[in-house]
């Protein structure tokens, strides 16, 4: 009996341990904390299961107030391990943490939720593991403490164009000065507006939105930055648009380095010529007083009464569309485009719930699609398999979708006629 008990107990533990041992595991690679802001690091996650997973893992977003976090392209991709002599399958996923000032910051804890095939069965089951917080910090160079704003970047230039003469000007006449700004090593969106607010008397100016521009080759990411003002002369002018100058941190070099463009000399002799004065028109003002007295009253009953129905009426038909079986499937035509799996899985779902049931083939076998996708992408099957699968899935959906767009019978069949009438007459 004594033997016995302790048997059952050494075979609890042992269940116990293999069971611990197949569930899925996360690794979380975070190799460097500190940066100088702007230049990012590398946040890898890592799920493993022992079997396969039908669907990809849902991630973490990681948004975090004064961090940049994106995803570069290829951001997950597909990785196997060996674990107590058994290969398991599994995806990792790379995020860019960019410190945008300094300081030192807290990504905080989160979790990824992965479903995967049972090691016995077709049963799938669901796990939810935990990311821990992590910290990160931005540092200032050595140097480079007094820059306002700070930018820090492998090679910056700054070019400046001037379209059109700028001087001998008239009244009306008009130039434009372009600057753009081009850097390597860093984001775009980290470059602050060049373009100098002080102007001239005589002289307005009309800024363009800048145009940013970013690139990213082999996760080296580079851009530029184009702003452009046209400037009208008014008036008389005589003096010169300010310089420009941009102090930055070199990298590659560990010194402050200054881009600049030069000032531009303008001139214009024609002053504007003041409207010559009439007599006053009592009946002139009386009228045009009262048209605005009626244009303000007619504005004010607009705004009170006509404004609130036109709002709920766009609200209702805004609604009535994104509730619509139409913008559902549109949404899923996307994702389909996109091969995107998980979403192309919930958007059938919202778009199975608004229209009527296909053929019963045309159901199991997209159902069965999805799973050939799952496995091909998740499994050993071959990337030619999977965009096999992608492609049929897409006809499969077109095919429900032409087959129930004019219908607006229920999901169910209606049951055949209680009291069936015959032709037959006594």
């Amino acid at each position: 009996m004594r033997w016995g008990v302790v048997i059952a107990l050494w075979l609890a533990s042992v269940v116990t341990v293999w069971a611990q041992d197949v569930q899925p595991k996360l690794e979380v690679t975070f190799e460097e904390s500190e940066t100088v802001p702007g230049q990012p690091l590398t946040l890898r996650l890592t799920v493993l299961v022992p079997t396969f997973m039908p669907d990809p893992p849902v991630w973490p977003d990681f948004e975090t107030p004064n961090l940049m976090v994106r995803l570069p392209s290829k951001a997950s991709s597909p990785t196997s391990k060996s674990i107590g002599g058994e290969t398991w399958s599994g995806i990792s996923r790379r995020y860019q943490i960019t410190p945008v000032v300094p300081g030192t910051f807290e990504i905080p804890a989160g979790e990824v939720k992965v479903r995967y095939r049972a090691l016995e069965g077709s049963d799938v089951l669901e796990a939810t593991l935990p990311v821990p917080a992590q910290t990160v910090t931005g540092i200032v160079p050595e140097g480079a403490e007094g820059l306002d704003p700070f930018v820090a970047a492998e090679k910056l230039a700054l070019t400046q164009t001037v379209e059109g003469d700028t001087s001998g000007l008239a009244a009306g006449s008009s130039f434009t000065r372009v600057l753009e700004v081009k850097i390597d090593g860093v984001s775009p969106m980290f470059l602050p507006s060049v373009t100098p607010e002080e102007g001239l008397a005589g002289l307005r100016a009309y800024p363009e939105s800048p145009l940013v521009e970013e690139i990213e080759n082999r996760s080296v990411v580079s851009g530029s930055r184009v702003e452009k003002t046209i400037y009208v002369v008014e008036g008389g002018v005589a003096g010169a648009l300010p310089a420009v100058r941009l102090q930055w941190f070199n990298l590659k070099t560990g010194k402050v380095e200054e881009a600049s463009a030069e000032a531009i000399e303008v001139q214009a002799d024609a002053p504007v010529l003041a409207p010559s004065a009439e007599p006053l028109d009592v009946k002139k003002v009386v009228r045009w007083g009262a048209a605005l007295a009626v244009l303000l009253l007619s504005a004010w009953a607009l705004v009170r009464w006509g404004v609130p129905v036109l709002r709920r009426f766009w609200h209702r038909a805004q609604d009535r569309w994104l509730q619509s079986a139409g913008y559902a499937y549109g949404g899923l035509k996307t994702a389909l485009q996109r091969r995107d799996l998980s979403a192309a899985k919930l958007a059938y779902l919202r778009w199975a719930q608004k229209v009527p049931l296909a053929g019963q083939e045309v159901e199991k076998a997209i159902e069965e699609a999805f799973l050939q996708i799952g496995a091909a992408r998740f499994g050993n099957d071959s990337a030619a398999e999977e965009v096999q699968a992608w492609q049929h899935l897409k006809t499969l959906c077109h095919r429900k979708h032409h087959e129930t767009r004019y219908r607006r019978d229920t999901k169910t069949p209606d049951l055949p006629p209680l009291n069936p009438v015959s032709t037959h007459q006594n």
